[in-house]
């Protein structure tokens, strides 16, 4: 640690990632941008986000041993359209300058449907938290800062999906909201995308291995 304008700056992993203060945020792993029945449009299907399945499974099970606070964030769609603005309307379904469609599907994640449920393999337990959000970002009006305040949270590692979409703006929403952010590597998926995303991600923030969380949390990957 070191004392920078006289505030205590964490600058090591092992500070960082103090379970104490750390939480592993969860995003958008749902049935319907997951499960080949679920009504993601990406051009891909769902497969990238399944393949993540099992790294993240083990990570979240390393982090509730280590006594890390896991958050997961579940997109909504009003099945109204009461929370679609026109712009985020025009933004779904936008084209591209090549022609092709965004392709975000308005139906996609309606509110108490089982497409907007969390997958099964990576069902929340009994003490985890799980909040709800109508747009990309985790952060973007939510109670999510809230409830990491209230939890003692200053670290978050991000996960999920998709990785130059919902990830890259929960990311970024961490770090505006003055946490410590960290990825992890192979608990992020996306579409074409991904690399691109990853590379983004990977530049501005800290990015470890499920191998290199267990040494810190001193568990078994």
């Amino acid at each position: 640690m070191r004392n920078v304008f006289g505030k205590p700056v964490y600058h090591t992993l092992e500070e960082k990632l103090d379970p104490v203060h750390t939480a592993i945020i969860v995003v958008d792993m749902q049935n319907d941008l997951c499960k080949p029945k679920g009504r993601s449009d990406s051009p891909q299907g769902p497969s990238p986000n399944m393949a993540i399945v099992p790294a993240l499974s083990n990570l979240l099970r390393i982090g509730r041993q280590s006594g890390v606070k896991l958050v997961y964030i579940a997109y909504a769609m009003d099945p109204s359209g009461a929370s679609a603005a026109p712009a985020w309307i025009y933004y779904c379904q936008r084209k591209k300058k090549d022609g092709k469609s965004y392709g975000m599907n308005l139906e996609v994640c309606l509110e108490g449907t089982w497409g907007q449920a969390i997958i099964d393999e990576l069902a929340p337990q009994d003490e985890d938290i799980v909040v709800t959000k109508n747009r990309l970002g985790g952060f973007w009006n939510t109670n999510l800062d809230q409830i990491l305040q209230a939890n003692g949270i200053k670290t978050v590692v991000i996960t999920g999906t998709a990785t130059s979409g919902c990830v890259l703006d929960t990311a970024v929403g961490a770090a505006a909201y003055d946490y410590y952010t960290i990825c992890a590597s192979e608990c992020i998926a996306g579409g074409e995308l991904h690399e691109l995303g990853m590379r983004h991600l990977e530049d501005r923030f800290d990015s470890l291995s499920t191998e290199e969380f267990a040494g810190i949390w001193k568990t078994t990957p």
